[in-house]
Formats: structure tokens, sequence, C-alpha cells
């Protein structure tokens, strides 16, 4: 009966790896599912991560519902950003990010607050790094529809 399901493993596994396609085609219906669980734009656009020229950004959530308060914040982690833009002005830089994540993800209006977090790290010491955060109420992010 082992051999059996290690018969059938294998052919399963030789199937699966014959076909580059079939993994793509996996991949792709893994971030579907993930797109409509966390809702469309959870992820930030490239566009968004070219404001700044950021190598990457973290996002992380959190729904707090205390003693009849909800407290639900968006925190985006940008790190390594660099160009004029994050230099100059990196508190009107910190906003641009913040409306334009607000207009993308699909469910901003669960959220009280978005944190944006610029991180610069120390390229030959890791542990060593910069942070400077800026929040937002989700609020006076939205656009309202003009009349």
């Amino acid at each position: 009966m082992k051999k059996l399901g290690f018969i059938a493993g294998l052919i399963g596994l030789t199937l699966l790896s014959s076909c580059s396609c079939v993994v793509e085609n996996s991949f792709k219906g893994l971030v579907w599912g993930f797109q409509q669980l966390a809702g469309d734009g959870y992820c930030p656009s490239p566009e968004i991560l070219s404001l700044g020229n950021f190598e990457r950004v973290e996002v992380s959530m959190a729904k707090v519902f205390e003693d009849g308060v909800s407290n639900n914040e968006i925190q985006l982690r940008f790190i390594n950003g660099q160009g004029k833009n994050l230099h100059d002005s990196e508190e009107l830089l910190a906003r641009k990010c913040a409306e334009a994540y607000a207009e993308e993800f699909s469910k901003i209006h669960e959220y009280d607050r978005i944190k944006i977090m610029f991180i610069q790290t120390d390229p030959f010491q890791q542990d060593n790094f910069a942070m400077s955060e800026y929040t937002f109420e989700v609020k006076d992010l939205i656009r309202k529809p003009e009349l």
C-alpha cells in the first residue's frame, strides 16, 4: 500500500514539474486568492515605490477593538529610498505615498490611520538604521467626489 502511494506521489511530482506553466499558474492563483482575501491594492504598486525610488516596502495591518473603540492602522515601511524628493521634502513625500495607497487599496475604509515609515539601512552594517515616521488619518486622505 505504501509503495502505491509513493509511486502516485512520484507520478504527480513528475507531472507538476514537467511544465513550468503549471507552477506559474498555481502561483498566479495563489496571488489572486490573497488579493481577494486582503483586498485589491494591498501590495503597493510600483508607482508608489517609484515616488521615493525605494528598494522595497513592507505592509502590516492591525485591527484592534478595545472598550468599544476601534483602532485600525496600516503601516507602510519604505526601505532605502533615494532621490531628491526623499531628502528635500520627506513629509510631503510621506503624504503622497499615503494618498496614493489610499486610492489603490480597496478596503481602505476599514482603517482609521496610515503610518508611513522611511527606513534607511547602513549597507555595511545592517544593524544600523535611521527611521522617520508620519501618521495620517484615512478620512483626510480620501478624496470626496465632486458634485
